[in-house]
C-alpha cells in the first residue's frame, strides 16, 4: 500500500501534545519492530505446538506445517486459520513449508484443494527436506524451493523500515486500512472501521473499531492507542473482544500484546 495522499485531513495536534512522551515511545517501538531479525521470528515459530503456523517473512507468506501433527489436524487447523483471515489472504502467493514431513499424493492434492480451490491462494513454492515429498510435489505441478532460494530468503529482514506507513486522518465506519508492515494512524478509529497490519498498529487517538496486528502470524506484534475502546482486538490468531478485555475507563494510553496465549492490556504512562 502506498503512502496516503497529501490531501488527507490533519489530526488535531493539541491531543498529541499532552502525550508527547508516549508518542515518542510509540514511534521508537515501531522502529524496534522494523529491526527485528528473521531469526527471532523463526524462534517464535519453533516454540509453537500448533499444527499450522502462518508467518510473514519479508514479502513472503509462509504456511508452516507441524512435522509431528496428524494430517487431519493440519487440515482442520489450516482451514480454521485461513477462514479467520480470508479477506486478507485471498489471492496471495504463499510458500508451503513442510520441513521433514512426508506427504503422499493424496495429501498434497488435498492441500492444493484447500489453498488454491477454497481460499484462492497460489503456492509459489514448497519447502521440504523429504525426497519422497519433493517428488510428489513436482508431480502435481508445484515448484520445489531450492537450497539457494531458501538461503537468500533467510538473509532478508522480516520487515523493512520503509514498511511503516503514516495515515493522518480518522477512519470512519465502513473504512478499512491494511498494510504489510506497521500502521501508524494520527486520528481515531471509529466503530465500524478496521485496521489490519502484519506488524504493529499504533493509533494516536481513540481506537473504537477493530484492530488486527500481526495478521500473518507475528505474535510479537502490538496494538497501541492513546485510548483503547475497541470492538475487537486481534494479534496474530488471538482475539479479544471488548467485554473480555480489561480496559481502563480513563483517557489513558494503553498497549495490547499477547501473553501466555491471551491478549493483555497494559497502561502506558
Amino acid at each position: 500500500m502506498s503512502n496516503p495522499p497529501a490531501h488527507l485531513l490533519t489530526y488535531p495536534l493539541t491531543r498529541l501534545s499532552t502525550h508527547l512522551p508516549f508518542v515518542t515511545s510509540c514511534l521508537a517501538n515501531v522502529k524496534l519492530f522494523n529491526l527485528r531479525s528473521l531469526e527471532e521470528e523463526l524462534s517464535l515459530a519453533s516454540r509453537s505446538s500448533s499444527a499450522v503456523e502462518i508467518k510473514g517473512y519479508g514479502n513472503d507468506v509462509n504456511i508452516i506445517l507441524n512435522e509431528e501433527a496428524a494430517f487431519s489436524d493440519v487440515e482442520a487447523e489450516l482451514i480454521r486459520r485461513l477462514e479467520s483471515s480470508e479477506q486478507f489472504f485471498s489471492g496471495v502467493a504463499v510458500i508451503l513449508d513442510v520441513g521433514d514431513r512426508v506427504l503422499d499424493r493424496k495429501e498434497c492434492e488435498r492441500l492444493n484443494e484447500i489453498l488454491s480451490g477454497r481460499f484462492n491462494l497460489t503456492v509459489s513454492a514448497v519447502r521440504g527436506r523429504s525426497d519422497e515429498t519433493r517428488k510428489v510435489v513436482e508431480e502435481i505441478g508445484w515448484e520445489v524451493e531450492s537450497r539457494q532460494q531458501k538461503e537468500e530468503k533467510i538473509s532478508m529482514p522480516a520487515v523493512r523500515r520503509s514498511d511503516t506507513i503514516l495515515i493522518k486522518r480518522t477512519l470512519r465506519s465502513g473504512q478499512k486500512e491494511w498494510h504489510r508492515g506497521n500502521i501508524v494512524i494520527i486520528g481515531d478509529v471509529n466503530p465500524g472501521a478496521e485496521v489490519v497490519a502484519t506488524g504493529d498498529v499504533v493509533v494516536m487517538g481513540t481506537l473504537r473499531g477493530v484492530a488486527h496486528a500481526g495478521a500473518e502470524g507475528n505474535t510479537s506484534a502490538q496494538i497501541i492507542a492513546l485510548s483503547l475502546r475497541p470492538i475487537q482486538l486481534r494479534i496474530a490468531e488471538y482475539i479479544g473482544r471488548s467485554p473480555d478485555l480489561d480496559l481502563e475507563m480513563g483517557n489513558v494510553p494503553e498497549m495490547a500484546r499477547v501473553e501466555d496465549g491471551n491478549i493483555i492490556i497494559h497502561k502506558l504512562e
